[in-house]
């Protein structure tokens, strides 16, 4: 995926947004002879009029044609042959000229991130049987994705990122091991054959328009997933039982474990399964905004060394927080806003040193805050709505050195914060 600063290019009214990261693992070529280096240089040469000359390739010319593999932006391979073009970030625009790239037959890297050019995907890209790394993202490609896509790729793919429609043929992508459809502006549903990537590793789905729909329950046979983002995809109904449970091994580990599930901003209904609470190696919890009810696993973050943030506001969630949340002493963050749950905070959350975040607000909580905090590196503390009583620990902001809001309004509380 591009990085997430990245500001989002202009597009015009007829196109949609392709957003396109392949990587390929490295196979033989379609071309039983590589073409001269004479003949690349001309190729190349050919690229940058297609571009219309642009200034960043004015070392491109014909008096170097023999030095072309030191020109900027070229990377070639022991024999000479062009290998690489990296091209991100150039300011380059105009057509993508497929079928003189294509003839590069040994060109295994591909990357025009963040340009300004408007074509079509380029199918002839097919031919590319060499490629390890393809970037076409953040530029203004548009149409939809072939329906072939998945048949036209190397079967050796393993890292894709795009936009458009999602073509029920990725699923021939057996190797694929990174799939991020996420922000962008995909319709429809999504495809249940997806859960036929037996080898995908990272799935991000999140911030598309989806059709109100359940996740596919295929998804859960997806043993090797170690993150699943479909945050904000107007999903429904209740969450898959298998996607609470995904195991991956992790290299130089045969310790199964789940690592990231993020899947806010839907309209998720059902309970949180208790096996959660019991995943070896969950960093990350991520289900705010949705309509889950229940309480949270009484054994959530005694079982994991990992844990470290967990975001379960705007639900229905009720019962108390689970004692063991900082077991570990790992946790940083808990956001549990917009619930309904009770009784009072934990000593076991009140002991938690490195918690960095804690917002409570807008629940049934009850009690006194609690006389001693271990919270030297908090930096938020948010409580109001509740229904704690009794007076303010003259030591809470002594015992928050880093705070920076603290609201406790909306309470029965007394005493003065000094």
């Amino acid at each position: 995926m591009p990085p997430a600063d990245t500001a989002t290019l202009p597009r015009t009214h007829a196109c949609t947004y392709l957003h396109l990261l392949v990587v390929l693992l490295p196979c033989c070529g379609l071309h039983a002879a590589l073409p001269q280096l004479a003949e690349e240089a001309r190729l190349l040469l050919q690229i940058k009029s297609v571009w219309g000359d642009p200034p960043v390739l004015a070392s491109w010319n014909v008096s170097a044609t023999a030095a072309h593999c030191r020109w900027p932006y070229v990377r070639c391979n022991k024999a000479g042959h062009v290998s690489g073009l990296f091209l991100a970030n150039t300011k380059i625009s105009g057509p993508f000229p497929g079928s003189t790239i294509a003839s590069l037959s040994g060109l295994r890297h591909i990357d025009v991130f963040n340009n300004t050019i408007a074509d079509v995907f380029p199918t002839l890209l097919y031919r590319c049987r060499s490629l390890q790394y393809l970037n076409l993202s953040y530029n203004l490609f548009n149409g939809e994705l072939p329906a072939n896509i998945g048949h036209g790729l190397a079967a050796s793919l393993t890292t894709l990122d795009l936009s458009g429609t999602i073509p029920a043929s990725l699923s021939r992508l057996q190797n694929l091991k990174f799939l991020a459809l996420d922000n962008n502006l995909f319709v429809g549903c999504i495809p249940a054959k997806l859960g036929e990537l037996t080898s995908l590793q990272a799935m991000y789905l999140g911030d598309n328009s989806f059709d109100a729909g359940e996740l596919p329950p295929s998804f859960g046979k997806l043993a090797n997933l170690s993150t699943l983002d479909a945050q904000n995809c107007n999903l429904v109904g209740s969450i898959p039982p298998g996607i609470w449970t995904l195991e991956t091994t992790r290299i130089n580990s045969i310790q199964k474990q789940a690592h990231r599930q993020q899947l806010y901003k839907n309209n998720f209904s059902g309970e949180i399964p208790t096996s959660i609470g019991w995943l070896p190696s969950l960093q990350l919890l991520i289900v705010g905004t949705n309509r889950l009810n229940g309480t949270l696993p009484s054994e959530l973050g005694k079982h994991t060394s990992a844990l470290k943030y967990v975001a379960v506001y705007d639900n229905e969630l009720t019962g108390v927080i689970p004692e063991g949340l900082c077991d570990r002493s790992r946790l940083q963050y808990f956001i549990a806003s917009g619930n309904q749950l009770n009784g009072s905070i934990p000593a076991g959350l009140a002991n938690c040193a490195t918690l960095k975040v804690l917002v409570l607000d807008s629940n049934q909580l009850s009690g006194q805050i609690p006389q001693a905090i271990i919270w030297t590196v908090l930096t938020i503390f948010t409580a109001s709505n509740n229904l704690f009583s009794g007076e303010i620990p003259a030591s809470l902001v002594s015992s928050m050195p880093l705070v920076q809001k603290l609201n406790l309004s909306g309470n029965q509380l007394s005493g003065w914060i000094a």
